[in-house]
């Protein structure tokens, strides 16, 4: 198989993707499949902070202003109760590794529909999906181990230079130097996964996770700028948004009803925000890809 004659980017498309991503359907069953996989580690934790808070008479005012003294002594009771807790947390972390292919599962049934979906085909899409998500998943730990190695090397790399500098400045600049190649080697293989992902939106006849993990390389080879503008400035916009609900929830004093309510809300905001974004860059890179002529007689 081979690609089809490649075009241009539809820059066009490219730009609507994020707003085919503002779908409250998804977005929402995005939202509940990520809280039911927290509270199965936030409910374990919030039973032992009632245990041990929940009689004091300073209750409300540590809910107000942060006490260092009542934090170092919850530390070392919660310490007490680590077997429980990080039974618990890994728990969440099994469940959310299940949920994210079913959740990849939607996003690539709704690409492909290039239409809003009821609640039951994005189900039927998801569990239909899953299979491949799930092989994609594991085909995913390929680059991303390849680029923690390189990483580590590279970190590795500056610290023997650091050692053998004459002046400070030399060891900061090798370590700064290697901190910014590890972030773009991140990338490269963040916006390596992902253009394999968005390639089941942009070919409909798609089976294969190897294939589709090929397809994702020569993606980010054939079309680097327009893969990596696209991951990158929508990664920023994402993040963005979720630093800006962030910071609204950092000075919320979540105390009563009411404050206990828009805590809640603006951290369920937060994770809608990521999903947005998570949703909105599979679309967009599945439109790169589909610049390169992708189809179900082609090979790769």
């Amino acid at each position: 198989m081979a690609y089809k004659s490649a075009r241009r980017v539809d820059m066009g498309a490219v730009a609507l993707a994020p707003f085919a991503a503002l779908q409250w359907r998804l977005l929402l069953l995005w939202l509940l499949a990520t809280l039911i996989a927290t509270m199965v580690a936030a409910l374990p934790l919030l039973q032992s902070l009632g245990a041990l808070l929940d009689r004091s008479t300073h209750t409300h005012e540590w809910a107000r202003h942060f006490d260092g003294l009542m934090f170092s002594d919850v530390a070392v009771a919660l310490s007490r109760e680590h077997a429980t807790l990080h039974g618990a947390g890994l728990a969440s972390a099994l469940l959310m590794l299940l949920w994210l292919p079913w959740l990849n599962g939607m996003v690539v049934a709704s690409g492909r529909a290039g239409r809003t979906l009821g609640f039951a085909q994005l189900l039927q899409g998801g569990l239909i999906e899953y299979g491949r998500m799930f092989r994609l998943m594991l085909c995913s730990v390929l680059p991303y181990a390849l680029a923690g190695l390189l990483v580590q090397m590279g970190l590795d790399r500056a610290d023997d230079r650091g050692d053998l500098a004459t002046l400070q400045s030399q060891a900061d600049n090798a370590q700064q130097v290697a901190w910014w190649a590890a972030g773009i080697v991140i990338v490269l293989a963040q916006a390596w996964v992902e253009s394999a992902r968005a390639s089941f939106i942009a070919d409909v006849g798609l089976r294969s996770a190897s294939i589709a993990m090929l397809r994702g390389l020569l993606q980010l080879l054939r079309r680097p700028v327009s893969t990596l503008f696209v991951y990158l400035l929508l990664t920023a916009v994402g993040f963005a948004i979720a630093l800006a609900l962030g910071l609204a929830r950092v000075h919320t004093v979540s105390v009563g009803t009411s404050g206990l309510l828009w805590g809640f809300t603006l951290t369920q905001l937060i994770v809608v925000a990521l999903g947005w974004m998570r949703i909105a860059r599979l679309f967009a890179l599945a439109d790169v890809g589909r610049s390169l002529g992708m189809g179900r007689r082609s090979g790769l």
